[in-house]
């Protein structure tokens, strides 16, 4: 064989070696992007979960799972996001050739929204929108015309306390529908910025002697934005348990989540249908399998009760840092915690938890749900 034999017999046998080298970094690219994919789409989930709008995206997350008309049609997306996000600008009767500028462009929200559906599978369009999206006309007539109706959704923000005190405290606070979650949440966030915590998570063990003037300010927000909201605890003394502090903060979401909305759907607060979300903060001791079972009891417990009148949609456990109603949470379950656990000597986090509860109306010493209360509420097992 001469030279330029051998050099092709080399080339041939080497060329299978090639292809499967080739096919190996396009499957590690694959795998790359798919848990990029991945860990976009959890970070969404949680941004949902914590009320934290602070992308655009999260605020095109938001629309669609709000107005679920707004999957189909993404002027309907336009408008809602508009209306809901940049109200200075946005007028449903004509909107001012200057504010054009200010508004967010259609292209980037269509684009956002078509990485929320395509890549990451959530709040997908109709099948047959998805097949082939209508005629532009159409969809613009219908979206200016019509008034897109939100779903109904409930969202709870639940923090846990006293694990090794005389008392076990789940407490939560409750939004009453999907644009209460982004106008209170925006509310705190504005305060904040401008206030000692801008710099810093509100959290009551971390309260100091010179914040009892700021946490009265915060309360001060919290009360101006108290319409869709409510507040409730449970709580049950460690001595009464044979079951391990796990199991037993597990059952004491279970018992809020279940005895509170029978308490929200009996004082007629909230009609049904509702989409029910429950968030918890991420440093609480339930791990991922805890949390699924504990979602699989709350939705058999609402499927006996209510039928598909309430639909727990997701338990999500969160990082506090990025979510001032699961901070919120944090405050209040402190409070009653320092009320019900508390038997030391009298200090600031003491002036703090009676500012806290009598500003907020918190009741601690009904052992049974009283029938004129209303927006707080106190369950004792």
């Amino acid at each position: 064989m001469d030279g330029s034999g051998e050099l092709l017999a080399l080339n041939n046998a080497s060329a299978p070696e090639q292809v499967e080298g080739a096919q190996g970094v396009a499957d590690d690219l694959a795998a790359k992007k798919l848990q990029r994919l991945r860990k976009e789409k959890r970070d969404l989930v949680d941004s949902l979960a914590s009320g934290d709008f602070s992308t655009q995206r999260a605020r095109v997350a938001y629309i669609l799972n709000l107005y679920p008309a707004a999957r189909n049609s993404d002027v309907t997306l336009a408008l809602k996001y508009w209306e809901e996000f940049q109200p200075a600008f946005f007028n449903p009767e004509g909107i001012k050739p200057e504010h054009l500028f200010e508004l967010e462009h259609v292209p980037l929200l269509v684009r956002a929204r078509a990485k929320i559906q395509n890549e990451y599978e959530l709040f997908q369009a109709d099948v047959k929108v998805r097949r082939r999206r209508r005629g532009r006309e159409d969809e613009i007539r219908d979206a200016v015309l019509g008034d897109a109706a939100p779903r109904q959704t409930l969202q709870v923000f639940a923090d846990e306390t006293g694990k090794t005190e005389a008392h076990v405290i789940v407490g939560a606070v409750w939004v009453l529908n999907g644009r209460a979650v982004f106008d209170v949440s925006q509310a705190i966030n504005s305060w904040k910025a401008q206030s000692t915590f801008a710099k810093r998570e509100v959290h009551f063990a971390r309260f100091g002697k010179g914040d009892i003037g700021a946490v009265a300010e915060y309360l001060g927000v919290i009360s101006a934005n108290r319409e869709f909201l409510s507040f409730k605890f449970i709580a049950v003394r460690r001595e009464n348990l044979k079951r391990s502090i796990e199991d037993t903060v597990q059952r004491l979401h279970e018992f809020m989540l279940l005895k509170g909305l029978e308490h929200e759907v009996d004082t007629g607060r909230v009609g049904l249908p509702r989409f029910v979300t429950l968030t918890l903060d991420e440093e609480q001791s339930l791990d991922q399998i805890a949390i699924e079972v504990m979602k699989q009891r709350m939705s058999d417990g609402l499927q006996n009760r209510h039928g598909d009148g309430l639909v727990l949609e997701s338990v999500v456990a969160v990082s506090s840092k990025n979510s001032a109603l699961v901070q919120l949470a944090d405050v209040i379950a402190g409070s009653v915690n320092r009320r019900l656990n508390f038997s030391g000597t009298r200090n600031h986090k003491d002036d703090i938890a009676d500012l806290v509860i009598e500003r907020l109306g918190i009741g601690l010493n009904r052992d049974e749900v009283d029938a004129d209360l209303d927006a707080t509420v106190m369950f004792r097992i």
